[in-house]
């Protein structure tokens, strides 16, 4: 009897060691899915803790000449009444769009920007007194190609403007996307290049690119006349620029 009932503890013994084995292989095995830490010990595939964070900024540039050239005109009238004022105003516009349409302009790339007309005053009497009217017509024009900027301000003035504002030298959307790009991607050589030369100094290497800011900017052209002697002003543009500036937050290790 004796000899039975130290065989069975024995068995039971060895079945309580098996299950403890089998509930340990269980704890591990789900520490492993979930990268939840086993008791007693690290998981394997737990992030290391010991990154470095760099931050950097990479700069890159590009210079451009312009390819199209946007200018205002304006063309005045003057009446006893509102609508003599719009009348003058409106036979010196007509000649305008004729004249530059001479030129190859289209009146798709012409665009009406401002009507207004009101009274002028005699301020020297009391109450003042209404001399007659003044009206104005603006006129935006899109030029596509720069060659043509002095002939068409030539034109303009000789068909009957009587102001001009804000010329301004542009790029097309297509080329403005292009160097843009371009700059973009040199701030980005710049800034891993530093980023290379700084880890291997430090005796480390990257390991990822955590986070990434970018920015730019155009600068553009100034305008350039030369004062020469034709009929024709010779007006060129000069060199733009788009900058672009890269920001990274890097991780590094040893």
């Amino acid at each position: 009897m004796n000899r039975i009932l130290a065989l069975v503890l024995a068995i039971g013994l060895m079945a309580a060691v098996a299950l403890g084995f089998s509930l340990a292989g269980f704890v591990a095995a789900q520490a492993a899915v979930t990268g939840k830490e086993v008791p007693g010990g690290q998981n394997e595939n737990a992030k290391p803790q010991n990154y470095t964070t760099l931050s950097i900024s990479g700069y890159g540039k590009v210079s451009y000449v312009p390819d199209r050239a946007v200018v205002v005109f304006a063309a005045l009238g003057y009446g006893k009444t509102a609508v003599e004022a719009l009348s003058e105003c409106s036979s010196k516009m007509s000649k305008i769009f004729s004249a530059l349409e001479a030129l190859g302009i289209s009146r798709d790339n012409m665009e009406t920007s401002g009507i207004s007309v009101g009274p002028r005053y005699d301020w020297e009497q009391k109450p003042p007194r209404i001399i007659d009217y003044e009206a104005s017509y603006s006129l935006t024009i899109q030029i596509s190609d720069i060659s043509l900027v002095g002939k068409v301000i030539d034109a303009a003035f000789a068909a009957g403007a009587d102001r001009m504002h804000g010329l301004q030298f542009t790029l097309s959307e297509e080329k403005k996307s292009e160097f843009e790009a371009q700059a973009i991607r040199e701030a980005i050589n710049d800034v891993m290049r530093k980023a290379g030369v700084a880890a291997s100094q430090l005796g480390l290497h990257i390991v990822k690119v955590e986070s990434v800011s970018v920015s730019h900017q155009q600068v553009p052209p100034p305008i350039i006349v030369r004062a020469i002697e034709v009929a024709e002003i010779p007006i060129a543009p000069g060199e733009g620029e788009i900058s672009a500036s890269v920001s990274l937050t890097i991780l590094l290790s040893s």
